[in-house]
């Protein structure tokens, strides 16, 4: 691991910069170890920018070939993925891949040939070479064929023939991991690997978390140099670590999270001022004053980029004695913290803005579901209770209520979709699902840490200093297009100039939707029409949110780039803020940074979904027969997506099960209108429908519409010639 992260990518940018001006003439292997270029350069070929080709390394865009990402079809052919968008733009058959596996970064060859893929014919091309290979490892269980094994891959998608060498005592159910040992050969020879770690079944509790990290490649277990530098940190802060800061250790503050959460690093302060207008303090725990830059804390902190969390397990982006411990907000005990006091006006308008280096103490840890009791329920019994935490919840309502509507007048989109948490029991199975809250106090802290998370952005903007911000560009307008024609049936009008559509436009829409059966599946609608936030080095502000400014500012225990954000504020509180030398290289480290953590976010999220996904299938399996309430949230020519009200998780209904009339698929309205019957299946219809299986492999379900009549056996025919 690199001392500086985002170094490596700096250093990158350079080397394509040398390489470019060499045009196609390139860099020879002497003047590229004369120049110590050779790290930066397979940095590039990794990312299929460079290659090197008989001695000498070039920029692939003066060669002949295309570099691409492997996305596999049926039948093992594939399409390669290219330029800045990521598009298929060619095809290449399985037996031109040459061992190149999905994911894969390789280089490729036209053909001179077309091939017919939906609705365009794309050029074909052969692989020349895998310049990085998605997986060195692979997650599945094995498949027993006489004195063969084989792998069956975790990932559905993934399409190969991997003979497995040794495992000769495992089961079929169990689930391994296994390093490519060597990658298939054409059509002459199997790629082959060894089994490295035996995982187990996902039947006994806490597998299942273990196969998803292993196949999404999320570190679990602290180097050892990691943990002794934790190890070295105090158990609380000493006296000394206060000398400087301001102590608000007598003002009445609180923390609010889940019931289940463990890590706390915002806490609340609230006060209405004699003019009307509110003092709100935001007290985030100061993790930078433990994690050093550079330090064996902070490069496994980058490398993870983001704490997980599983129903059942949590994997932090720093060790515990740090996480749930000396930087955790625990009630009446000291903690340090890096504040922002916002003077906001009766209307909602920040007036004045603050920041200070602070120790606090929390009055008392809350939970959502406590304060929504306490703001909608309250008991006699409360106020001898909680005493001075009352008020400050009644001042915190009052307040959150006037950012909300400030926030919704500027534009701003609020998504309130349905979420399903699972329920496991004390073994670790899963046993329901409930709905996600979205009550008052999860309102309030949003409100308060959006307000803060702006105030911040703005201050390190307004002052040069380099840091990441959290950026949300507008959705394209061919995404809106496609929205806009799917709105069009449910009698909905996305209306605007669709190159420069303000975020309003999407509020109306949702409005017009708020309360009715189609809110959810209009919400994840245009939620999907929205771009990917990510972070960057520049503050191009939040779309969704209307923000002008906008960054991470509210979790630096479990995301890297809030602690960036808190070591920048610290530097202008200091007086550090303008040291060039400092400042310039932060500023050339800032992009792979930005890249890295956007990456790691991305993964995170992916494994969450993935491995909820797989404990509702797997809850589900033993309720096939039984029927549902669900709503259609997907249609296509091959059937209809529908979720399961009560689970929150989505199944196919095959057209072919549709067999009381023959369906036809609209694609302009999207829906199925039976030809005879004329009975029509649409976008947000509710459904009932009985659970007639599951698929482990595909973490899918399969669907029939009740009522329905089983469908008619396809007919045989006879094959002629051959009887």
């Amino acid at each position: 691991m690199q001392a500086n992260p985002g170094m490596d990518r700096a250093l990158a940018r350079r080397a394509l910069e040398r390489l470019e001006e060499s045009g196609r003439r390139g860099l020879g292997r002497e003047e590229v170890e004369q120049q110590k270029l050779t790290p930066a350069l397979d940095l590039l070929q990794q990312d299929g920018l460079a290659v090197e080709w008989n001695r000498r390394w070039l920029a692939v865009r003066f060669t002949d070939w295309v570099a691409g990402v492997v996305q596999q079809i049926s039948g093992g052919d594939a399409l390669i993925r290219s330029g800045q968008r990521g598009e298929a733009g060619y095809f290449v058959s399985a037996r031109n891949l040459k061992g190149a596996l999905a994911g894969d970064t390789v280089l490729v060859r036209p053909l001179g040939r077309k091939r017919q893929q939906r609705d365009q014919r794309l050029p074909e091309v052969t692989v020349v070479r895998v310049l990085k290979r998605r997986h060195q490892t692979l997650v599945g269980t094995l498949e027993i064929d006489g004195e063969h094994r084989w792998l069956v891959p975790f990932d559905p998608k993934l399409d190969l023939e991997l003979e497995v060498i040794g495992g000769d005592e495992l089961l079929e159910d169990q689930y391994v991991v296994v390093a490519i040992e060597r990658p298939a050969r054409g059509d002459r020879s199997p790629a082959q690997g060894r089994v490295v770690e035996v995982l187990g079944s996902p039947d006994v509790p806490g597998v299942d978390v273990e196969i998803v990290l292993r196949h999404y490649e999320i570190p679990d277990e602290f180097p050892e140099s990691v943990l002794a530098e934790a190890a070295g940190r105090p158990a609380d802060p000493d006296a000394s670590d206060f000398e400087g800061r301001e102590d608000l250790r007598s003002r009445t503050l609180v923390t609010i999270d889940g019931e289940t959460a463990r890590d706390f690093d915002d806490a609340i302060s609230v006060d209405a001022m004699e003019d009307g207008s509110f003092l709100l303090g935001v007290h985030i725990a100061d993790v930078s004053h433990y994690v050093e830059p550079g330090s064996a804390l902070d490069l496994e902190a980058y490398r993870r980029g983001t704490s997980v969390y599983f129903p059942d397990r949590a994997v932090p982006m720093l060790p515990e004695a740090l996480s749930n411990g000396l930087c955790s907000l625990r009630p009446e005990v000291p903690r340090l913290t890096l504040s922002a006091f916002l003077r906001i006006s009766p209307e909602g308008e920040v007036v004045e803005r603050r920041f200070a280096q602070t120790v606090i103490r929390s009055a008392r840890r809350l939970t959502y579901s406590e304060v929504r009791r306490l703001l909608e329920e309250s008991k006699r019994s409360d106020a001898k209770e909680y005493g001075e935490v009352l008020p400050l919840l009644e001042t915190a309502r009052e307040l959150m209520k006037i950012l909300y509507r400030q926030r919704l007048a500027r534009g701003s989109i609020d998504f309130d979709l349905p979420e399903g948490d699972v329920i496991l029991d004390s073994e670790g199975f899963t046993v329901g699902v409930r709905p996600g809250e979205r009550s008052v106090a999860h309102r309030i802290i949003e409100e308060f840490m959006i307000a803060a998370n702006e105030a911040v952005a703005y201050e390190l903007e307004s002052h040069e200093q380099p840091a990441l911000y959290r950026v949300h560009d507008p959705p394209s307008r061919a995404d809106l297009e496609e929205l806009k024609e799917i709105l069009q049936p449910l009698g909905l009008a996305l209306k605007g100039d669709l190159e420069d559509l303000h975020p309003s436009a999407f509020q109306k829409i949702l409005r017009r939707v708020e309360g009715k059966k189609e809110e959810p599946f209009v919400s994840s609608l245009v939620l999907r029409a929205m771009k990917q936030a990510l972070y960057d080095p520049e503050c191009r502000g939040h779309y969704a949110l209307g923000s002008r400014h906008y960054t991470h500012f509210t979790s630096p225990i479990r995301r890297y780039p809030d602690l960036l954000v808190h070591r920048g504020l610290k530097g202008l509180l200091d007086g550090r803020g303008t040291r060039e030398a400092e400042a310039s290289q932060l500023v050339e480290r800032l992009p792979g940074i930005a890249e890295h953590t956007s990456s790691t976010e991305r993964r995170s999220e992916r494994s969450e979904r993935e491995l909820l996904q797989w404990k509702l299938v797997r809850f589900l399996a033993g309720r096939i027969g039984e029927e549902f309430s669900g709503r259609v949230t997907g249609v296509q020519p091959f059937g209809l997506f529908v979720q399961l009200a009560d689970y929150f998780v989505d199944g196919l209904v095959p057209i072919r099960t549709l067999a009381d009339d023959y369906y036809v698929f609209d694609p302009e309205a999207h829906r199925l209108v039976g030809q005879e019957k004329e009975r029509v299946f649409r976008l947000a219809d509710e459904v009932r429908v009985q659970l007639a299986g599951v698929n482990p492999r595909q973490r899918g379900l399969e669907l029939k519409v009740v009522g329905m009549p089983e469908p008619r056996a396809p007919r045989r025919r006879r094959s002629r010639g051959l009887r």
